[in-house]
């Protein structure tokens, strides 16, 4: 069954880069991938699959039901798109002005509409049942969290899930691998430094929140660089600054915006307390006043040991030892993929997809020499995990 997979995903490669690049010329958004649904469930159509869908949100669940009985696997694309304006020349650049796919989500739902295509040509061999979800909103708001909530996956005994994600540091179709925490938690902040209006020639009296915010800026930095372990990574980023409306005025409240970024539950407990006490403290000593509201993300994701052997063992046998890279540091962003691995045991690998530029950068774009490896890493994946980690690739 091994040597098929690879034979249909080579077959359906042409078909599977002119989805990609259909996909990359529309982009929508979280909550607006309205025509990019009716795009991944008129390809699937033709598959006679079952085909599970909400009105609220724009998610697609299909379900190919193997000849025979075992267990379920799930594999999960993300579909939307992110409010960047390309800047690029492609002839399939983003026609939808101010959005575009710069995070893979293009590459991503392509890979997983070809892999579906070619488990529905394998059906009546497989030994279980395999879920294909392409799931919205993973760049704003958990659309994977929101879908986990809904009834899609009703009655599906879903035993894993398994997911890929572009990579424009690793060559176009290697494997990326990470142990454990692979990407952190995301916790977002707002905080409101309000002080006292004054003259800014007369500052006496006046209780100027720009100062404090120039303080408040500076000793958050000390929570990563003094309370928590070496070997624990964590970032605390202030990435947006609001206030005044003219040069000669000490306004009464300034407003600071942005993330923490953690790998472990204590530290992000830790964490955030600590921000909003030294956030308070400094406003207080200054003789201001902080409010800390902080929006709880996503949480980290951790991947499972087990399944993420088998990955590296597949992809061992897919593209080869020396292709199949080890990566020592986790990534600091976040993905929503995390609520599955939750609730599901599972893994997240990366495709290489370089050359490419950076990720969420106006230029990207997904390499399309990497879609048949990862055609075959998700449909073959999915075999070896109903068929209990056995056979061979070859």
């Amino acid at each position: 069954m091994n040597i098929k997979i690879r034979q249909l995903a080579h077959e359906y490669l042409p078909e599977i880069t002119a989805a990609r690049r259909h996909l990359h010329q529309h982009p929508e958004l979280s909550w607006q991938e309205k025509e990019t649904a009716a795009f991944i469930r008129k390809f699937l159509a033709p598959l006679n699959l079952e085909l599970r869908t909400t009105d609220n949100f724009y998610a697609t669940v299909a379900i190919i039901r193997g000849g025979k009985p075992g267990p379920t696997v799930g594999l999960r694309a993300d579909i939307d798109a992110l409010p960047i304006a390309e800047k690029s020349d492609l002839p399939y650049r983003s026609q939808n002005a101010g959005c575009m796919h710069a995070c893979g989500h293009d590459g991503h739902t392509a890979v997983l509409l070809g892999a579906a295509k070619i488990l529905a040509e394998l059906r009546h061999e497989l030994r279980g049942n395999i879920i294909c979800v392409f799931q919205p909103a993973e760049e704003n708001n958990g659309g994977g969290r929101a879908l986990l909530a809904s009834n899609l996956l009703a009655g599906l005994d879903i035993g894993a899930f398994f997911a890929l994600h572009a990579w424009p540091y690793l060559p176009a179709g290697t494997i990326g691998l990470r142990r454990g925490a692979m990407m952190s938690a995301i916790d977002d902040f707002e905080v409101g430094i309000y002080g006292k209006a004054g003259h800014a020639a007369h500052p006496l009296g006046a209780i100027d929140p720009v100062l404090i915010s120039a303080y408040v800026i500076t000793a958050v930095q000390s929570l990563v660089t003094r309370e928590r372990h070496g070997a624990d990574p964590a970032v605390i980023s202030v990435t947006m600054i609001h206030g005044g409306t003219a040069d000669n005025v000490i306004p009464a409240e300034v407003r600071l915006g942005g993330t923490i970024r953690t790998l472990n539950a204590e530290t992000r407990e830790r964490m955030s307390r600590r921000f909003t006490e030294l956030v308070e403290g400094v406003a207080q000593s200054f003789g201001g006043r902080a409010e800390v509201k902080i929006d709880t993300g996503y949480p980290a994701l951790v991947n499972d040991d087990r399944m993420l052997a088998l990955v590296e063992k597949f992809a061992n046998e897919v593209v080869g030892p020396s292709k199949v890279f080890e990566l020592k540091e986790p990534s600091m962003g976040g993905e929503d993929f995390a609520y599955y691995l939750q609730k599901y045991p599972g893994a997240m690998f990366r495709l290489g997809v370089s050359p490419a530029s950076l990720l969420h950068s106006d230029t990207f774009n997904f390499n399309d020499n990497a879609l048949e490896t990862g055609m075959v890493m998700l449909a073959g994946l999915a075999i070896r995990f109903l068929e209990g980690f056995t056979g061979s690739m070859d």
